[in-house]
């Protein structure tokens, strides 16, 4: 049976965010990890050995004599042009040093989310113009590109489970209880005002610039909003959805603030929701329905076109 396109949109929601908290080495090894399922054995892992060193190089593709140095993110530390740039320049020039004739192209991989600095940029366009090798850059988007190739069994290896049409038409509503059991715990226990649901505007999904597969499991999503919402007014609980709701609205701003993408900013929504790691189908739906009504509520990202930036 041929994958269905929901779970092609829940990988690439479960690809954005392990790439995104691959810190250092995790980068490395997840990325050598989706390059063996897509390439099989004419790409090898690379690692130091003891102080031999990995002569700049962290993977190779023999076919094509494709070197590829891994940076990824340290944790909770801004990344720095100038060590970026540095990074590029020394580990460019050692392997082209220590690897010769093997070596017919370089690639930067990184999980740089945001993008590169342009010092980078700049770096590898002179390392491109020197003329010695093909010098390439496989960030986030390229990476996803290779992943979106797998098989649904390789996507299952590399990302976990990911939910059907069939599994979004079965909402537990034990697992949205227990996702706000665990949301309320993080919750402040302040009294708060129940509010009326705001009108959603029909063109919401499109103003706030949500990427196109956020758009779709949100609409697919969208049929399980009233149940949640029912769940929340048949709550002993009477002050219960009003609470989850400012909390989200609170994260929403907050996420706003640092600068993300709306998808960013959805990504790491989903994630509070469901918490870290490998999340299974049941919570995948329950997560993707509370997040939702949330949306259709107006509570989180933006009711009028004017509100978002540019």
């Amino acid at each position: 049976m041929a994958m269905q396109p929901i779970q092609r949109w829940q990988y690439r929601v479960s690809f954005d965010l392990r790439v995104r908290s691959a810190y250092g080495v995790a980068f490395q090894d997840f990325f050598s990890t989706i390059m063996e399922a897509r390439y099989g054995s004419d790409f090898v892992r690379v690692r130091p050995f003891g102080s031999l060193g990995d002569k700049g190089c962290d993977g190779y593709r023999g076919t094509c004599g494709q070197v590829f140095q891994c940076y990824g993110k340290l944790e909770d530390a801004a990344p720095k042009a100038a060590t970026i740039v540095k990074k590029m320049s020394d580990d460019y020039h050692l392997a082209g040093g220590h690897l010769g004739k093997i070596m017919k192209e370089w690639h930067f991989a990184h999980n740089l989310v945001s993008g590169l600095p342009i010092e980078a940029v700049q770096k590898i366009e002179e390392l491109k113009q020197a003329g010695a090798h093909v010098v390439g850059v496989v960030g986030p988007a390229s990476l996803w590109t290779i992943v979106d190739e797998l098989r649904e069994t390789e996507l299952f290896n590399l990302l976990g489970p990911a939910a059907t049409a069939e599994d979004s038409q079965n909402l537990k509503l034990e697992e949205v209880r227990l996702l706000t059991d665990s949301l309320m715990a993080s919750i402040s226990s302040e009294t708060v005002l129940n509010a009326p649901i705001k009108p959603v505007p029909s063109d919401k999904l499109a103003f706030n610039k949500l990427p196109g597969h956020w758009v779709q499991l949100l609409t697919l999503a969208s049929t399980n909003g009233p149940y949640v919402q029912q769940y929340f007014e048949q709550n002993s609980d009477v002050e219960l959805g009003a609470r989850i709701a400012q909390a989200f609205s609170s994260r929403y701003l907050a996420l706003k603030q640092e600068a993300l993408t709306p998808g960013q900013i959805m990504d790491a929504l989903y994630e509070q929701t469901t918490g870290m790691g490998s999340v299974t189908t049941v919570r995948q739906v329950a997560a993707q329905a509370l997040l939702a009504y949330l949306f259709d509520a107006c509570e989180i990202f933006e009711d009028q076109a004017d509100k978002v930036e540019a």
